[in-house]
């Protein structure tokens, strides 16, 4: 391939699939149930979850560089079938995460033209939202050799006004001496232990997922083997302290009550750039800078799922018109398909109440299935340290076979108690929890349902896929 990806490219892209500004805003929001306990969570969790997540992911990625990431490692593990089961729940978390993402870019968009008023439009969401992602996906069909454009865009979208919110922050307090919004000692940033707390620790959990989410083209990628560990490590340290910066920031400039989720950040540099005597203009620059952002980080997740499940996967689970792939490797016509469902979902979401109550209920029903791929992920991980000790691993966690075993069980652990977290009953009334219960965990249940009876079938109708059921 003429245009690799290197270095910097990468590591632009994992910070594009890692770091989302909306996630400073959104975990210290009082509403959403942590308010200054977030900042010591995101602390815990980039140590006890980020990093070896991170880590795993790049030893895999270097032992195994082919494209498909997930399914490979997966498929590499325990088979096909569950490489097939791993790309289906990737790919479905993401098509709600698509919806709440893109209800964040629209809040951006209208900041930015200087009219904050529309973020509040459902009509206006929803055209705009529609708009956008038609767009990418056509965008994105072109693979990320050409994608890469907009991640390496998309990363300083994100990081540059993190950055000032922090630096501004800083100014304010420390060298303006303005009193800070928030008192901080050992009780105030104490989360609080209910069970809003508890679906906003998995919810960070999903903010610090992703690590995998380039190794779907590391077929592109230059000197994979040492590029890939090396770029994600990078990105890590960008990302962990970013997010833990961020949450001081914002909450040094608005009280917890006052920051909500899809605004915050915006309000929080409007206030501080008030203090500090810089004009409203600011914010439309800022509005624009994660719009960008926003931009490469979707046009990153509508290929790498897409090309995981109907261009990684085993021929003739779905109808060849999906698998086939065109010049740049990746699935158009299911890029296309793709498309068709997430308009679907976003004209449902329409009928809420509210803007924030689109977004809020499709973080949180995200937040739930994102966390699936990654059960198999770190049993794989596990299964493999375990049953080849020995195997040539270009890069490694760690050389000690016991301990890299020993963190992957620690992970895995964390991830099904968020798993658990975030399914936890936070609505006021019993029949509104049941219902809430019913969504949540049925909808995770019919999804996994769903990928299994696909599975069956084609094992029933194909002969490759015969012989796959004959080796489990």
């Amino acid at each position: 391939m003429k245009n690799k990806i290197g270095l910097w490219d990468l590591v632009f892209m994992n910070v594009s699939a890692l770091y989302g500004i909306r996630w400073i805003a959104k975990s210290t929001a009082d509403s959403f149930g942590l308010g200054l306990g977030a900042i010591p969570v995101w602390v815990l969790f980039s140590f006890i979850f980020f990093v070896p997540s991170a880590l795993i992911c790049a030893e895999l990625a270097a032992t195994y560089p082919r494209d498909g990431g997930l399914y490979e490692w997966v498929k590499e593990a325990y088979g096909e079938k569950w490489g097939f089961m791993v790309s289906w729940l990737n790919w479905t978390a993401k098509i709600f995460w698509y919806s709440s993402f893109l209800t964040f870019f629209t809040v951006n968009v209208s900041f930015a033209l200087g009219k904050p008023e529309l973020a509040s439009d459902k009509m206006f969401v929803l055209i705009l939202s529609l708009v956008t992602f038609w767009i990418l996906s056509l965008i994105s069909v072109r693979g990320m050799s050409f994608g890469k454009i907009f991640t390496n865009i998309g990363a300083l979208g994100s990081t540059i006004p993190s950055v000032l919110l922090i630096l501004m922050a800083f100014i304010s307090v420390v060298i303006f001496k303005n009193p800070p919004a928030s008192t901080y000692t050992v009780s105030t940033l104490m989360p609080k232990l209910n069970m809003d707390s508890l679906v906003a620790i998995s919810s960070i959990m999903f903010a610090l997922s992703g690590a995998e989410t380039t190794a779907n083209f590391i077929t592109e990628v230059e000197d994979a083997k040492n590029t890939f560990p090396r770029a994600i490590m990078l990105a890590a340290m960008i990302v962990g302290g970013l997010y833990v910066l961020g949450s001081i920031a914002i909450t040094s400039i608005l009280p917890t009550s006052q920051i909500t989720a899809s605004r915050g950040v915006l309000e929080a540099l409007a206030a501080v750039a008030s203090k500090l005597g810089i004009g409203p203009w600011f914010i439309q620059i800022i509005a624009v800078s994660i719009s960008f952002s926003i931009l490469g980080a979707i046009i990153l997740y509508i290929a790498s799922p897409i090309k995981m499940l109907f261009g990684s996967v085993q021929k003739g689970i779905f109808p060849e018109y999906f698998t086939k792939v065109n010049a740049y490797n990746i699935p158009a016509n299911a890029v296309i398909f793709q498309a068709i469902l997430v308009t679907a979902i976003l004209l449902g979401t329409n009928l809420l109440p509210s803007v924030d109550a689109i977004y809020n209920v499709l973080v949180t029903m995200t937040a739930l299935t994102q966390l699936f791929p990654y059960v198999l992920l770190f049993g794989s991980y596990i299964k493999l340290r375990r049953e080849r000790p020995n195997e040539n691993r270009p890069y490694e966690m760690t050389r000690d076979n016991g301990k890299a075993i020993a963190i992957a069980n620690m992970v895995l652990a964390i991830t099904m108690i968020g798993i658990v977290l975030s399914a936890a009953p936070v609505m006021e009334t019993f029949r509104e929890n049941l219902i809430y219960e019913i969504e949540m965990i049925g909808g995770g249940l019919l999804v996994i349902l769903t990928g299994l009876l696909i599975w069956n079938n084609y094992e029933k109708r194909s002969p490759i896929g015969k012989s796959a059921a004959l080796k489990k």
